[in-house]
């Protein structure tokens, strides 16, 4: 994959939509933010989930900076290429110092993607400008090509394996992210990215949207790694706490999946995020139902 992001939402196609009251964004599905297994999943909805937390909250009060304290998001009906999906965020309730707005994505009438976000007063010095831009929704971003279909035969374990050892694709959206596999364990699987100058907000700093995504990715590899042979699996319910954000200055940050509970229908991991330097960056949760 040779596509070369301006920052995160030209990575993810993400615009707003002008004049929007609440505010609105659309975003379309396409082949550079599949997974693994060709599936448009939770993590390719991160960047603007989390932007339509912050802004209703930012813009209540412009003189003065706020960030994302958390993130809870609940999955309805799969997303698949082709889609075009169109959220917004309504403040719903905030004083001085936090607030908390109320998300939902939708693919026409239907809400696929719903939740809250936390946000909160910080009064730090913004060092760029808002990089999302109003205008039309974009074409699907299908620049890349999808991975080769999985065998039924492989458990999770050997797909992750093979993943790790380079050979299979991490995915369009791990290839952009720049992921690596560093532990394989079902136990304990560690995905690596490098923080990178693209991934950055206004701050200076990794955009939360990109803190979540990761994140997400890597609680969905962590499942991954504990499925049965011919068992699918979709992200249904995640939150994720944002703890420090990490300089976009190419150091890795590494994420570490230990699962929780895993059943026949439904799996649970946790996912800590840590900078280089042991840093605690985010910690999550995700429930994945899992079906034949």
């Amino acid at each position: 994959m040779t596509y070369s992001p301006k920052n995160a939402f030209d990575a993810f196609a993400i615009r707003i939509e002008p004049e929007s009251d609440p505010i609105a964004m659309t975003q379309p599905m396409g082949t550079r933010i599949v997974d693994h297994r060709g599936r448009v999943e939770l993590p390719a909805v991160m960047v603007l989930f989390d932007d339509l937390g912050g802004l209703p909250f930012a813009l209540a009060d412009p003189s003065n900076s706020s960030i994302q304290a958390r993130l809870t998001v609940a999955a309805g009906a799969r997303l698949e290429r082709g889609d075009v999906v169109r959220g917004d965020g309504r403040l719903t309730m905030h004083d001085d110092s936090f607030g908390s707005t109320t998300i939902r994505v939708t693919r026409g009438e239907d809400t696929v993607v719903h939740g809250m976000s936390r946000s909160v007063r910080v009064g730090r010095a913004v060092v760029g400008e808002p990089e999302v831009v109003a205008g039309e929704t974009l074409p699907a971003p299908d620049d890349a090509d999808l991975p080769e279909p999985i065998d039924p035969a492989l458990s999770g374990a050997d797909v992750v394996a093979a993943i790790a050892d380079g050979s299979r694709r991490i995915g369009p959206l791990g290839e952009l992210l720049g992921a690596r596999i560093v532990d394989a364990s079902p136990e304990a699987l560690r995905l690596e990215v490098p923080a990178v100058e693209w991934m950055g907000n206004f701050f200076g700093s990794m955009h939360g949207g990109m803190i979540a995504t990761i994140v997400a990715q890597a609680a969905s590899l962590g499942i991954a790694a504990n499925m049965r042979p011919g068992v699918d699996y979709q992200l249904t319910e995640y939150t994720v706490a944002f703890l420090r954000s990490p300089a976009v200055d190419g150091q890795n940050v590494v994420a570490t999946v230990t699962p929780v509970k895993l059943g026949r229908r439904l799996s649970t991991v946790d996912v800590e995020l840590h900078a280089a330097d042991g840093t605690l960056l985010a910690r999550g949760t995700a429930d994945a139902r899992c079906d034949r």
